[in-house]
């Protein structure tokens, strides 16, 4: 009786260890998909903006918007499109009306 009491206790015991091992494991992916993974996404946005302002000086947008068009021209235009929704957020009206052109010229063409 005393020994069937033991393993039913090592049993239970080992299930549980075995069970937190796992959580323990999986709550460690997350935080590296979660926290780790997104800063490295930030820190490639960030440095590509940097990128961008040294070969654009201060007009980024307008640069963008050659991109965009370099892009179009090439046959990238879900690239061109991402891009020209970027500017249109953010250019001056301007800008927002030329992204607007571009990209209706993607549409028709597609």
């Amino acid at each position: 009786m005393f020994s069937l009491i033991i393993k039913s206790y090592l049993t239970l015991f080992l299930s549980i260890s075995v069970f937190s091992i796992i959580l323990f494991f999986v709550g460690i992916f997350w935080i590296y998909k979660i926290f780790i993974k997104s800063s490295a996404s930030e820190k490639k946005e960030l440095s590509t903006i940097q990128d961008l302002s040294t070969i654009a000086g201060d007009d980024i947008l307008a640069t963008q918007l050659d991109l965009a068009r370099a892009y179009m021209e090439t046959g990238k235009e879900i690239l061109a499109k991402k891009i020209l929704q970027q500017v249109i957020k953010q250019g001056s009206p301007f800008q927002k009306n030329e992204a607007h052109q571009l990209l209706s010229s993607i549409s028709q063409t597609t």
